[in-house]
């Protein structure tokens, strides 16, 4: 059994709200520099930097997991993760074409900028990405699901997110995961929203600058760190063996 070090929600340059050092390469280079084994890229609405991501932690051995953090109609985040980088271009592109058709204001939101595998600016993304789409998270997780994705409500209590936004998470939701901020302990939110028994919780970082990359998660696993393998040990284990403090 080997032990990887997980941080599974990070922005990239191409997000508005991450930081101009925040490209794939400075970002692999500080999971390394921090001993992660396994990140994330999980921009908002689009999945543009995740193969130059991918490409990327080879050279440093870090296993980045195909992601992208979506807007619901309803002004939810959800984390949604693929084993094959296919299934999220495929996710993505329907994600894209349900976003509003807003430019975006660079001097407001700041650039969305395009990464190739040498890490060099290559474009720009003009739709405004920190929107919502014209999709339910209902209609969000049944998409995931579909491409063969696991779906994960981001920051549930936080802004944006699925406790925050409705009060409650929906009973009829197909969902396993749910991601905490974890501003209180496990205990706290158990008391606090019952309903959190019935899911595994996750914690991640959510970085958008390069200083706020850090280990949230650790798991064992015997073979590759494919996101099945990550995802199965987070089901089959308790929240406490898997968060890190």
């Amino acid at each position: 059994m080997q032990r990887y070090l997980l941080d599974l929600h990070i922005h990239s340059v191409l997000s508005p709200c991450g930081d101009i050092l925040m490209t794939p390469g400075n970002i692999i280079k500080e999971a390394a520099r921090q001993g992660i084994d396994i990140i994330s890229i999980t921009d908002h609405n689009v999945t543009g930097n995740v193969k130059s991501a991918i490409e990327l932690g080879k050279a440093k051995n870090i296993t980045v997991i195909p992601g992208i953090e979506v807007q619901s109609r309803e002004d939810i985040h959800l984390l949604s993760y693929f084993n094959k980088l296919n299934d999220l271009k495929k996710y993505g592109k329907i994600i894209y074409e349900g976003l509003n058709k807003i430019k975006n204001d660079e001097d407001k939101f700041g650039p969305q900028i395009l990464v190739d595998e040498n890490d060099e600016f290559i474009g720009k993304e003009d739709r405004l990405l920190i929107n919502s789409t014209d999709y339910s998270i209902n209609e969000l997780v049944s998409l995931t699901h579909q491409h063969n994705g696991i779906p994960v409500p981001s920051h549930a209590e936080r802004s944006f997110g699925i406790i925050k936004n409705l009060g409650f998470i929906p009973e009829d939701l197909n969902i396993s995961f749910v991601e905490m901020n974890f501003n209180e302990t496990i205990e706290e939110y158990l008391k606090k929203f019952s309903y959190l028994k019935k899911f595994k919780l996750l914690k991640n970082s959510d970085s958008h600058y390069l200083e706020q990359i850090s280990p949230k998660m650790a798991v064992y696993l015997k073979g590759k760190p494919t996101t099945e393998a990550v995802f199965s040990y987070f089901k089959h284990n308790k929240n406490k063996e898997f968060l890190l403090k």
